[in-house]
């Protein structure tokens, strides 16, 4: 049964993205099917760590509570996706709380019977090690994306202030000359000259600024006001 429900869906999940029909027999052979219900508590921080878990259906948050009792989430967790693969490899106790938004499916992968299965197939721990490179990958993208949304907001900040400076915010095209380079003002922004560059490249391809040499001429006052923060 736990064959046939996971097989297709471990193919998607990136850290079993090089595995084999039969790689997925023999680690769903040592798994387990588990049904939670919605706000159970999957596991919390500092429990002891037994296992990964994909969640097959429905959905988990993966949270933190601060020391004045805030709560802080880090992640949510959707089909069909892993969760506590990390203390897999490095050890330790569950680093995080772990709840159920909604009625879940999860696959239980046990640490001890997975870790003895990749020391005794070295070719199925290289796809494992294939698939972790592939999720830094999409993490590392996805960390770049994040960065750049947040550069482009402190950049869009940046140059209200500029215009209102230079007292040109309220004419047909308002614009200014950048007072510092790139890198400087990618210095001031907290980044580097590249991001700086593609936070510009990309507000320019939105059609909210343009440049002439160091002059930015604003043609979306309005979209580059909302992206200012």
């Amino acid at each position: 049964m736990i064959e046939q429900s996971s097989k297709i869906t471990l193919k998607e999940v990136p850290l079993f993205s090089e595995l084999s029909v039969d790689d997925f027999r023999q680690i769903t052979a040592l798994s387990n099917l588990i049904k939670v219900k919605k706000n159970d508590f999957i596991f919390h921080e500092g429990d002891e760590f037994k296992g990964l878990f994909i969640v097959l259906k429905g959905s988990v948050k993966i949270y933190k509570i601060s020391r004045e009792g805030k709560e802080y989430i880090l992640h949510f967790i959707t089909p069909p996706n892993v969760f506590g693969d990390v203390p897999l490899f490095t050890g330790g106790d569950c680093p995080a709380d772990v709840q159920a938004l909604e009625d879940s499916i999860l696959l239980f992968v046990p640490k001890n019977e997975f870790l003895n299965l990749l020391a005794n197939n070295s070719k199925l721990s290289l796809k494992i090690m294939t698939g972790f490179a592939y999720r830094l990958k999409s993490l590392s993208v996805k960390v770049a994306e994040l960065s750049l949304s947040e550069v482009i907001n402190r950049l869009a900040g940046y140059l209200i202030e500029e215009l209102e400076k230079s007292g040109t915010a309220n004419l047909l095209e308002p614009h200014i000359k950048l007072p510092i380079s790139i890198a400087t003002l990618a210095s001031y922004l907290g980044t580097i000259s590249e991001t700086i560059s593609r936070a510009l490249k990309k507000l320019r391809d939105n059609k909210i600024i343009r440049i002439h040499g160091k002059t930015i001429f604003i043609e979306d006052f309005k979209k580059l006001k909302n992206l200012a923060r």
